[in-house]
């Protein structure tokens, strides 16, 4: 290393912590979010001022458009309280709404992205579990054979034998692992987040791969643009090179409407050699270790590790995403270096099964494969439990589908139990989501407010059988908007260390009874009704 580069190892000076925070501030995506709307309306206006001569005729076309879009949306497939989400804005603002409707449902970005998706998994086909070995699982496992088909047939996630898995409650338990599993890695390390943040775990992490990049490991960081926009895309990448990472950016944001930037990386997935793999809720940042976290006493986090076969999937996962951000004409990495088609063809070995450890099905989701492969693995969750389901999430703001589920769940005489944050990170999610809350309890769900700090782990655990742990909020950005990712468990013992979590995290939390809901403040109450119908576009 030089002397320039060794000075980027070191604590960011006072200046430069100071500008970090104001980059926080300024470019924050709500801030950004709300600028870009403020500019969109303002020119909306500006428009209507310039035409005050031809007001009639334009309120009069404005009607005429108001109610044919009002046959188009109700004729059209899709969820009924992501079409009454649209109504609002098209009547208030009918050619805005309706711009703005046509820009989300034909983004040209969007569509780019999709054939490049698409393209992308029928080049990495050839690397999936053969289908003879995938029936044999689901015949050998009919209490489960409805949701592993499912996931094979229009996620091409196979279920995996001899994967052993083990749950963390914590961050700081989670990180720790992963450091130690850094330590051994012999050949790749591959890292996909959301945020990356200057931080004091990023630089113990950073410590380990420069040792081992010197040792010829190869080290790759794939992260999202917005979710680390604390510090440049171009910047972050640079620091990373310092050390000899190969890092890619999600979407890089460029000051510019897009409606692509919706669709963001939220996965968080590390892979070690192809035989060690984590996801969780955790993101590269101080209050995630527990390290250093100026809006919360403490961050309850949760993540799995997995050792075995299934990391095949977790690997696969992010070499495709790494490949849709090559540039033009650039062609695909060779697989076979990380995944070899040897190795998928002992996958698909009869020999030597394994059901020790239970089954693994790593599965991911994103907005253009026509699947809520998310939503429905969590309604499946919902739906086969015959005693109890536990669930930890930091949001709550859900459709129809999954809100009937629970309700329909807990109405069957199954205990359904919701561990949500007493405190908020994001305002108006908070108060929308309490009034999902209060739908569920006047339905029998059992809900409780971690009182210690922040609540963000994604565990869904049913029956102490069934459950899965990732990066799937319960929220309609993950269900629809995001890229996600999560580990689908069946009897494993990872799944009852879940469970206990859940119950001593119950001893941490305080029950939102009807009463309790009443003491929300009145204007938290009446922002949620408001923005609850703006929640499919949240």
């Amino acid at each position: 290393m030089n002397k320039k580069s060794t000075k980027l190892r070191g604590k960011p000076n006072r200046r430069t912590q100071i500008a970090i925070k104001l980059r926080r501030i300024l470019f924050g995506q709500t801030v950004i979010v709300a600028l870009l709307l403020l500019i969109q309306f303002s020119l909306y206006f500006i428009f209507l001022l310039r035409l005050q001569q031809f007001a009639s005729l334009y309120f009069k076309v404005s009607i005429v458009l108001s109610v044919l879009f009002l046959i188009y949306l109700v004729n059209r497939k899709g969820k009924n309280e992501y079409k009454l989400a649209w109504l609002f804005p098209v009547f208030c603002f009918p050619v805005l709404g309706i711009s703005l409707y046509f820009l989300f449902k034909y983004n040209q970005g969007g569509i780019w992205l999709k054939k490049k998706i698409r393209k992308i998994k029928t080049y990495s086909d050839s690397y999936i579990q053969e289908k003879d070995r995938v029936d044999e699982i689901h015949n050998k496992y009919p209490n489960i054979k409805d949701i592993s088909q499912y996931l094979y047939s229009y996620g091409k996630y196979p279920a995996y034998e001899g994967t052993k898995t083990k749950y963390f409650c914590c961050g700081e338990d989670f990180f720790s692992d992963v450091l130690k599993s850094f330590e051994k890695a012999k050949k790749f390390i591959f890292m996909e987040f959301f945020i990356i943040e200057p931080s004091h775990i990023l630089d113990r992490i950073l410590e380990v791969l420069s040792k081992k990049i010197e040792e010829g490991v190869e080290v790759r960081i794939l992260f999202d643009s917005i979710g680390s926009i604390v510090l440049s895309s171009s910047l972050l990448k640079h620091y990373f090179s310092v050390y000899g990472i190969k890092s890619k950016v999600w979407l890089k944001f460029l000051p510019v409407f897009n409606i692509g930037y919706n669709n963001r990386d939220h996965r968080k997935i590390i892979v070690v050699d192809n035989k060690t793999a984590y996801t969780g809720g955790v993101n590269i940042s101080d209050e995630y270790a527990n390290i250093e976290s100026k809006r919360f006493d403490y961050w309850k986090d949760a993540g799995i590790k997995l050792s075995g076969p299934a990391v095949h999937s977790f690997t696969l996962m992010f070499l495709q995403m790494w490949n849709v951000q090559n540039k033009k004409n650039q062609s695909y990495d060779n697989f076979e270096k990380y995944i070899s088609k040897k190795n998928v063809a002992k996958l698909s070995s009869t020999e030597n099964l394994n059901n020790e450890c239970g089954l693994v099905i790593p599965y991911g989701d994103d907005a253009y494969n026509n699947q809520e492969i998310a939503e429905n693995v969590y309604y499946y969750l919902l739906n086969k439990a015959q005693k109890k389901v536990s669930i930890m999430t930091p949001y709550v703001i859900i459709d129809n589908t999954i809100l009937d589920a629970m309700i329909f769940t807990a109405q069957r005489g199954v205990e359904v139990e919701l561990i949500v944050p007493e405190h908020y990170d994001h305002f108006i999610t908070f108060c929308v989501g309490r009034t999902f809350i209060k739908t569920l309890i006047e339905s029998g769900v059992k809900v409780y407010a971690y009182q210690k700090g922040f609540i963000h782990s994604k565990v869904f655990v049913t029956d102490s059988i069934y459950g899965t742990v990732g990066s799937v909020n319960l929220d309609y950005r993950s269900f629809y908007h995001h890229f996600e990712c999560g580990t689908f468990l069946y009897n494993t013992d990872s799944l009852i260390e879940a469970e206990k979590d859940f119950e001593k995290t119950k001893l941490e939390c305080k029950e939102i009874t009807l009463d309790e809901y009443k003491k929300i403040s009145w204007y938290v109450r009446i922002i949620g009704w408001f923005f609850r119908i703006f929640s499919p576009l949240m």
